[in-house]
């Protein structure tokens, strides 16, 4: 394999990673908005209405929430190392 090929193999994972990168932080936006509505459907159902069932969808919304803002804590970090792989991918090209 000649470096040429080599480095247009690098720069190919590059494009991939950027791609990739950028497909998390949807996920994130994504995420984001799935525990906002988990907080709008846990206010209502635990300060808005009474009995067993709102109880039921007040905990699942709160579950809701904590799933959320754990995955999105997760992919930040993958964006956060995905980023740092990519640097040390231009260091070795350059």
């Amino acid at each position: 394999m000649t470096a040429q090929q080599t480095k247009s193999q690098q720069l190919r994972e590059i494009e991939y990673q950027t791609r990739m990168i950028e497909n998390l932080k949807k996920w994130v936006r994504n995420l984001i908005v799935i525990s906002s509505i988990g907080v709008a459907m846990a206010y209502w159902a635990l300060k808005l209405q009474n009995g067993m069932i709102y109880n039921v969808v007040g905990v699942i919304s709160i579950i809701i929430i904590v799933v959320s803002v754990i995955l999105c804590a997760v992919i930040g970090l993958a964006i956060k190392n995905g980023r740092a792989n990519i640097e040390k991918i231009k260091k070795v090209i350059h």
